[in-house]
């Protein structure tokens, strides 16, 4: 069965091996860590403003392109009138020219 009393045996050089010892060989991956928490972090400060900045974008784009739809409307709007002041025009010079002949 199991004993009853349990002797375990402290060894200190066991602990060196769990240990990060900093130099400049292994600098790199705590300031790997360390960008990948500043990017983190920007991202999570800047996304919020990003994210308006894009819909603001996307509400000025669509709030263009229905003045421009308007603009040409009202172009056609003055076209039309011309065209309607020429027939007008020819149809009175047709009337002249007849009563004239």
């Amino acid at each position: 069965m199991l004993p009853d009393i349990y002797i375990f045996q402290y060894n200190s050089q066991n602990l060196q091996a769990f240990s990060y010892a900093f130099s400049p060989e292994n600098l790199m991956t705590p300031l790997i860590v360390l960008w990948i928490l500043i990017l983190y972090a920007c991202a999570y400060y800047l996304a919020p403003h990003l994210y308006s900045a894009f819909l603001a974008r996307q509400k000025k784009q669509e709030k263009d392109a229905k003045r421009n739809i308007i603009k040409d409307l009202i172009l056609m709007k003055e076209v039309q009138g011309e065209l309607e002041k020429e027939i007008e025009q020819s149809l009175l010079n047709i009337t002249l020219q007849g009563k004239g002949a």
